[in-house]
């Protein structure tokens, strides 16, 4: 009997030997196409020698240094080749164990950076409705996802939020631009609302994952973010947790919205699931202000800029520019949207294709031609990724319940054609099965 507490305390799950490029590998023999890379992390596959050979070297050398002690070579240069890749002006970096504590450092640090200039009154950060920041308590107040925040209570902040921005809830007739333009003013109002003396800063990501499933802003939206902050002097926090490194074909998505955050946060595909490592880039207007009042950053974690998972991240980036696979995310993110494209085309109940990259989600839906989300009773995404399961297929069911059903496709960076195609066939293995099965899952709902 096992005595490891699994998510879903009942289910038994595979138990996986290993993997090998975009496949993984189970006890009983049976071959996985890892179509989300896990949780968007695992952004080179699996057992890739280069990197395991970086993260044993590094251990035999030094595997821990305490961050108020000593510093590292591996921290100090994935700084170095971190920030030189990110947009101008982030010239800081701040390392710490997940995307959850990247969020918390991003709230600490503005929260100390108005208390430092005198503004001590600035402590919201404000999130949007649709949005997912981490498990933790702060980063949970940041984010729009019911269903990760209900076991908290009133232990959660009350900040506010933002209304959902996605490229596809455009109003009939409105143009790109005009809902940029609103939806811009939608969180400048909620700015508005709660005072913008009050407001430290406001954070989003740039394409919404988990909680929305690839929700993708309309073009203009995050430069009226960056002047709207600007002229109310609140900081602007952009969570590229899943977007950053390459999943969107370029080493940021800020990079792709053509705008300077004043923190960037970056984790899961920064190691490629090697090891558990996130950032926060600074611009340097914010550590300056730190340095002439306390001179000190926020307190971070035990393993804070540990030399293996700094080892890590440097062999991970390495990698990635000397094998040009942000050129290989933007030829294979192509074909991946062409083939979803098709497979949505010959089965009606998925809807509003949709991403960047290879980031890519898609809706289900009980009305073809739009999006009417089937109930959450129904658990229509739930059984599809049972199904996909069953082909051989993982991806990651996203969205919040009642208001979509959505899933997210994000395989390794490293994918090629004869893959994708192996991926797409999966995936329509398990939508035709799913057809099949939805007017009774719809009934019994």
């Amino acid at each position: 009997m096992s005595a490891l507490l699994k998510q879903a305390i009942e289910s038994t799950y595979p138990t996986v030997t290993h993997g090998r490029g975009v496949y993984l590998y189970d006890t009983e023999g049976r071959e996985y196409l890892d179509g989300s890379s896990g949780a968007m992390t695992a952004s080179l596959g699996h057992g890739l020698d280069e990197i395991a050979d970086a993260m044993s070297a590094q251990a035999r050398r030094v595997a821990f240094v305490y961050r108020t002690q000593f510093t590292s070579e591996p921290a100090e240069i994935l700084a170095s080749k971190l920030t030189s890749r990110a947009p101008a002006e982030l010239d800081w970096a701040y390392f710490v164990s997940s995307g959850s504590e990247a969020s918390e450092m991003a709230i600490r640090a503005a929260v100390m950076y108005w208390r430092e200039r005198g503004e001590p009154e600035r402590t919201k950060v404000l999130g949007r409705q649709t949005s997912y920041h981490g498990m933790t308590l702060g980063s949970l107040s940041l984010s729009g996802q019911p269903v990760r925040r209900r076991d908290y209570g009133n232990l959660i902040q009350p900040f506010a939020q933002a209304p959902d921005v996605h490229v596809g809830y455009a109003r009939p007739g409105e143009s790109e631009d005009e809902y940029a333009r609103r939806a811009a003013e939608g969180f400048e109002a909620t700015i508005l609302a709660n005072g913008p003396e009050t407001v430290a800063a406001i954070i989003a990501e740039p394409i919404v994952g988990a909680a929305g499933g690839v929700l993708v802003p309309p073009r203009g939206y995050f430069a009226r973010l960056r002047e709207m902050c600007d002229r109310y002097g609140v900081l602007l926090i952009l969570d590229e947790v899943i977007t950053g490194v390459g999943r969107t074909g370029n080493w940021f998505a800020s990079l792709d919205e053509d705008v300077i955050p004043d923190m960037l946060l970056c984790g899961k595909g920064l190691s490629g699931g090697y090891a558990p490592v996130a950032a926060v880039l600074f611009r340097d207007r914010v550590v300056e202000t730190l340095k002439r009042g306390s001179g000190l950053a926020p307190f971070a974690h035990t393993f804070s800029a540990n030399p293996v998972g700094a080892a890590v991240c440097v062999a991970v980036l390495d990698y990635i520019e000397r094998e040009d696979v942000l050129a290989n995310v933007r030829s294979r993110g192509a074909e991946l949207a062409s083939g979803l494209s098709e497979i949505a085309a010959r089965h009606p109940m998925i809807a509003d294709v949709r991403g960047r990259g290879l980031l890519w989600g898609f809706e289900f839906t009980t009305d073809p031609g739009h999006i009417s989300p089937p109930s959450a009773e129904a658990n229509v995404s739930g059984r599809f990724v049972e199904l996909c399961m069953e082909a051989g297929l993982i991806v990651y069911p996203a969205g919040a319940p009642g208001r979509s059903s959505a899933i997210i496709l994000s395989p390794p960076l490293v994918i090629t054609a004869d893959e994708v195609r192996d991926l797409l066939g999966r995936l329509e293995t398990a939508a035709a099965r799913l057809e099949a099965e939805l007017p009774a899952l719809l009934t019994s709902a």
